[in-house]
């Protein structure tokens, strides 16, 4: 499964906070989260080297065309490159889909009833299978009709 380096970094988030404030930590629920915070955060160092590499990319350069810093080290930027870097940073941590991961998911009795729902919403995809939508009178009458494919070659 992938999803955006958002999404995964959040569920980290949210599952060590879980497993920290759990009391028992040999149970289903608490193994499938540190699996899937395991698989994360293996993908955590490729995410640090993009965006360096983006931050790299944008960074002013003097006449030599050597890259220029401050005095602690940090990249010097123009205005206008720095807008366009905040805006690939943005894109690259909230839509791109770069991280990928096998989801490890338990069933409802494992979840401990502590976890509250608004907690429950960002473990969903990781730990908690996906509901699917009951498909409303519409959708359901439009699955139904038939389709044409029109795979003829005319000449």
């Amino acid at each position: 499964m992938e999803t955006s380096y958002k999404s995964a970094f959040r569920f980290v988030d949210v599952a060590q906070i879980l497993i920290k404030e759990s009391d028992e930590k040999d149970t289903k629920f608490i193994a499938a989260l540190n699996s899937v915070i395991e698989q994360i955060d293996e993908q955590r160092d490729g995410y640090g080297k993009k965006l360096l590499k983006i931050q790299r990319k944008h960074a002013a350069e003097d006449k030599f065309g050597c890259i220029l810093r401050d005095e602690r080290g940090n990249y010097r930027y123009k205005k206008d490159q720095e807008e366009a870097m905040e805006e690939k940073i943005e894109e690259l941590f909230n839509h791109e889909t770069s991280v990928e991961f096998e989801p490890e998911y338990v069933d409802e009795e494992s979840i401990p009833a502590s976890v509250p729902k608004h907690v429950r919403k960002w473990l969903v995809g990781f730990v908690i299978a996906p509901v699917e939508e009951e498909p409303t009178p519409a959708k359901k009458l439009l699955n139904s009709l038939p389709t044409t494919n029109n795979t003829t070659n005319e000449k």
